[in-house]
């Protein structure tokens, strides 16, 4: 693998532990958002099991890697869809898309590393980071 590519694995490896940030997201308030919160732990969970297996392959066979992060991708906006409570609806669509232009930037790499931009999937990571963060605050965490 280039290095390039080893960076880009390791990018990754970053945005799969972000999901690991809603394990910390608890029930508190009413029960739409605390029943909005459970489901975006276990979706995290899922997301972030998705994404790890993604990135076991990622330097052997990225495009396939990329699909799996896009199927992860579409599996937790489905969750995000179903939220009734704004407050944690809002934090959990600002994650979603983040994670969704992390998958489709990274995508792009897969399908030609020439064109991929390291720095983008940088910020990508750090804007998924974030985002998880802000809703593991919204749902109780710390």
């Amino acid at each position: 693998m280039t290095r390039a590519g080893r960076r880009i694995t390791t990018l990754a490896i970053a945005v799969v532990l972000a999901g690991g940030a809603l394990s910390g997201c608890s029930a508190v308030g009413g029960l739409s958002k605390a029943a909005g919160c459970a489901e975006l732990a276990k979706a995290g969970n899922t997301l972030s099991s998705a994404a790890s297996d993604a990135m076991g392959e990622a330097a052997s066979d990225p495009k396939s890697a990329a699909a799996k992060l896009d199927s992860a991708a579409d599996k937790f906006d489905a969750t995000v869809q179903k939220i009734t409570d704004a407050g944690v609806k809002e934090k959990a669509q600002a994650m979603s898309a983040a994670y969704k232009k992390f998958t489709t930037d990274f995508k792009t790499y897969a399908n030609d590393p020439s064109t991929g931009d390291p720095s983008t999937i940088t910020s990508d990571a750090s804007a998924v980071s974030e985002s998880a963060t802000a809703v593991g605050k919204v749902c109780g965490g710390k």
